[in-house]
C-alpha cells in the first residue's frame, strides 16, 4: 500500500500540503491520513468544477490570463 506522503501528490496536491497534523499541530495517525486521503477532493477537479459550474465569475480571470 502506498503512504500517505505518496498518496496525496498522486491525487494532485503539492508536496508541502500538510497532512501530517491539524490545523493545531496535533499528529494524525497513518490511518487517518490514509482515510483524509480518501475523502479528499483534488485541487485541479476543484478549480475545473467552479470554472464550468461559475463560469460568470472565472470570465474575468480568463480575460486577465489571454492578456498576459
Amino acid at each position: 500500500m502506498l503512504e500517505p506522503h505518496e498518496l496525496f501528490p498522486a491525487n494532485g496536491f503539492l508536496k508541502d500540503y500538510i497532512i501530517d497534523r491539524d490545523y493545531k499541530g496535533n499528529k494524525y495517525p497513518k490511518t487517518a491520513q490514509v482515510a483524509r486521503c480518501g475523502n479528499e477532493v483534488p485541487p485541479q477537479l476543484a478549480e475545473a468544477l467552479v470554472r464550468v459550474n461559475l463560469l460568470e465569475l472565472c470570465e474575468d480571470e480568463q480575460d486577465e490570463r489571454m492578456i498576459v
